[in-house]
C-alpha cells in the first residue's frame, strides 16, 4: 500500500539554502546548518536527523550488507546522514559534477556524521564519476539505487535508465525522489527545469523497463510543491 506523510524538507541537490525545517513528528521547527567551506546542509544532532529523516529511512529500508548507489550525489550530505543511521552499508556515490563532488567534500560529510553519532561509522563509500548518458557504475551489483531530486535534470533519461537497469540486481529497487508539480510543465524552483507529474514519471519508467511498486508522499509547507519517493523494479525481459 502506498504510504503518505506530511513533511517539509530540502528539495534540491544544488545550492539550496532552506535552513529551517518543520518536523511532522514533533510539530516543531528545527534548524540545520552549512559547514564552512563545504556544500550541503547538516543536522545539528542525531535526534534532529531521526526526527526529520526517519520516515525516509524506513522507506529505503537500508540493511547491513546492502550495496547502494546514489546517482547525482553531489555534496554527499544526505548519503552521509543515511550512513550515520545504518551499519555496514556500502554507498557508491556517483555524479558528473566536478566542483562539489570531490573526495574532500565527501570525506568531510562522512567525518561530520561520524563525529555526530559518537561511534565510528561502519557504512562506507566509493566515488564514481559518470557522464550524462552513463553512470559508469559496476554492473549487476546494487541492491538499491537512489536518485534524489536529480532525475528531472537528466538530459538523456532513456539512456540513463537503460544503463541503470544493468546496474541493479534482479530484485534490486530504484528509488527516485522528486518534487511533484502542481500543474504539468511546472519548472523546478531552483534549476528551472520542468518537473514530471506522477503519471509522467511512471510512464517514463515503464517505457524503459521498470514497474512502479510503491511510493512515499511527502508534503512541503504551505505553497510548496509536494515531494514523492517512487520505488521501481526492473520488468523481467
Amino acid at each position: 500500500m502506498e504510504k503518505k506523510q506530511t513533511y517539509t524538507g530540502a528539495c534540491s541537490r544544488s545550492l539550496l539554502l532552506f535552513l529551517l525545517f518543520f518536523s511532522p513528528q514533533t510539530g516543531k521547527t528545527q534548524r540545520v546548518h552549512k559547514e564552512k567551506g563545504y556544500c550541503g546542509l547538516y543536522y545539528s544532532s542525531m535526534a534532529d536527523l531521526h526526527r526529520q529523516k526517519q520516515v525516509e529511512l524506513d522507506f529505503y529500508n537500508f540493511r547491513a550488507g546492502d550495496i547502494v548507489a546514489s546517482i547525482g550525489a553531489q555534496c554527499g550530505h544526505w548519503e552521509a546522514a543515511y550512513a550515520a543511521c545504518t551499519n555496514s552499508v556500502l554507498f557508491y556515490l556517483q555524479d558528473i559534477d566536478t566542483v562539489y563532488f570531490t573526495e574532500k567534500q565527501i570525506a568531510s560529510a562522512w567525518h561530520y556524521y561520524d563525529s555526530l553519532r559518537g561511534t565510528p561509522m561502519t557504512s562506507t563509500y566509493q566515488l564514481v564519476a559518470g557522464t550524462e548518458k552513463a553512470t559508469l557504475l559496476p554492473e549487476n551489483r546494487f541492491d538499491k539505487i537512489t536518485i534524489i531530486n536529480s532525475f528531472h535534470e537528466f538530459t538523456a533519461k532513456d539512456e540513463m535508465l537503460a544503463d541503470i537497469r544493468t546496474k541493479l540486481k534482479a530484485a534490486g529497487i530504484l528509488y527516485i525522489d522528486e518534487s511533484i508539480p502542481k500543474t504539468p510543465g511546472q519548472s523546478h524552483g531552483i534549476c528551472h527545469m520542468p518537473m514530471l507529474t506522477q503519471e509522467e514519471m511512471i510512464a517514463v519508467l515503464l517505457k524503459n523497463g521498470f514497474r512502479y511498486i510503491d511510493g512515499l508522499e511527502l508534503q512541503f509547507r504551505a505553497k510548496k510543491p509536494r515531494r514523492k519517493i517512487y520505488a521501481f523494479q526492473k520488468i523481467s525481459s
